[in-house]
């Protein structure tokens, strides 16, 4: 066999073993997650209270571990079940509210409309006299229709397909619809889940030791290996662009805040607006400005100079600031292209629907955190320098 075969076989070879790969990750979100998911969490769980629980069995000399892992894992239950509950009543009734908000600026779409148009046609006055007054002519024509009439045949102009928004919002409420219908299967998973969350802190030595026995020899420590490096590398990304995201949200909700102190602004949804922004901000590419920057023309359009130049201020901030502390709150990236993840966001929407857009970036770098650290050997990175 010549070395040319013998390199495209290889090839052949490698790209069959990552097609495998990605081919069972994909089954297993797509078939397998959601009906393993509260056995995943709650597994998840057990390892982080093994720390907690180790120091409890210290204490009580190991009489008593059964019992504190029942304690230990109901007492994680109440922190974490009563803030969220709380928080989700909040949330709940302020997006109510804020939609209602939006329901009632939707009415202002024609004095907008109306605004747009005296400033277009003061923005084309260098034309020539024949091509201004053709243009303006248009134009006056055009937003006549919008602004009198605001018709499917005005908005169908527009490319607004009026179709595609009714047959969204049905499937919307579809969606909410399923969901309600499916809360007692939540709650059996739950309940399922909170259970396995106790055995599995209970009997985790056991488990874990059970699972080491069906691997061979070499892939003993497979599980230790997983372990640490998800938390050197994968779980400090993610409590990192926590932090980030936490920071953007306190900057955007002091600017807002300040905003409607001078009187600038009336912003009565400063919190909502402000988390949906510093979601929006870790998305590769958009960041805030995605949003803070159509607002800020938006306000031009309609006159308020003083909001746009303070959203101007506020997302300077944030950028300044945003540059200055991602390095020494991230400190070395996991090298993962935001193109990439970028890629990661669009197809786990496509493919897995909302949290999709989690599980895959995240699954894309534990790939690149095992393959860095040479546990796999799916592909080779290229010399960035």
């Amino acid at each position: 066999m010549t070395e040319k075969v013998r390199k495209r076989r290889d090839a052949i070879i490698n790209v069959a073993f990552l097609a495998m790969v990605f081919g069972l990750i994909f089954l297993f979100f797509k078939y397998c997650f959601g009906i393993a998911s509260p056995f995943i969490v709650s597994f998840f769980f057990a390892v982080i209270l093994q720390k907690p629980l180790r120091w409890l069995d210290k204490r009580t000399k190991n009489k008593c571990h059964g019992l504190m892992s029942i304690l230990l894992v109901f007492f994680c239950l109440l922190i974490i079940l009563g803030p969220v509950v709380l928080i989700l009543t909040l949330i709940g009734r302020e997006i109510s509210n804020f939609i209602g908000f939006i329901s009632e600026q939707l009415n202002d779409i024609p004095n907008m409309l109306a605004t747009l148009q005296n400033e277009l046609i003061k923005f084309l006055d260098f034309l020539p006299e024949d091509i201004y007054t053709t243009v303006s002519d248009s134009l006056t024509q055009f937003f006549g229709r919008l602004i009198n009439n605001f018709s499917m045949d005005a908005l169908d102009e527009l490319g607004v397909d009026i179709k595609s928004i009714a047959t969204g919002l049905t499937t919307g409420i579809s969606g909410v619809y399923s969901v309600v219908k499916n809360i007692p299967s939540i709650l059996i998973g739950v309940v399922i889940g909170v259970v396995a969350w106790i055995f599995f802190t209970k009997d985790y030595r056991y488990i874990v030791n059970f699972i080491k026995l069906q691997l061979p020899d070499s892939k003993k420590n497979l599980l230790s290996d997983f372990k640490q490096i998800f938390s050197d590398t994968v779980l400090k990304m993610i409590k990192a662009y926590a932090l980030i995201m936490f920071i953007t949200f306190c900057e955007l909700f002091i600017g807002f805040t300040i905003l409607n102190a001078i009187g600038v602004s009336n912003n009565n949804y400063a919190a909502i607006i402000a988390a949906g922004i510093a979601i929006f901000d870790i998305l590769p590419v958009a960041g805030s400005g995605g949003i803070l920057i159509p607002w800020m023309i938006i306000s031009l359009i309609m006159g308020n100079v003083g909001q746009a130049i303070g959203l101007l201020v506020i997302y300077i901030v944030i950028s300044v600031i945003r540059q200055y502390i991602e390095p020494k709150i991230v400190g070395t990236s996991l090298g993962v292209h935001p193109i990439v993840t970028l890629a990661g966001l669009y197809f786990g929407l496509k493919l897995f629907g909302f949290m999709g857009m989690f599980i895959v970036p995240i699954t894309v770098m534990t790939i690149k955190a095992f393959n860095d650290a040479g546990r796999i050997h799916l592909y080779t990175s290229p010399d960035r320098n």
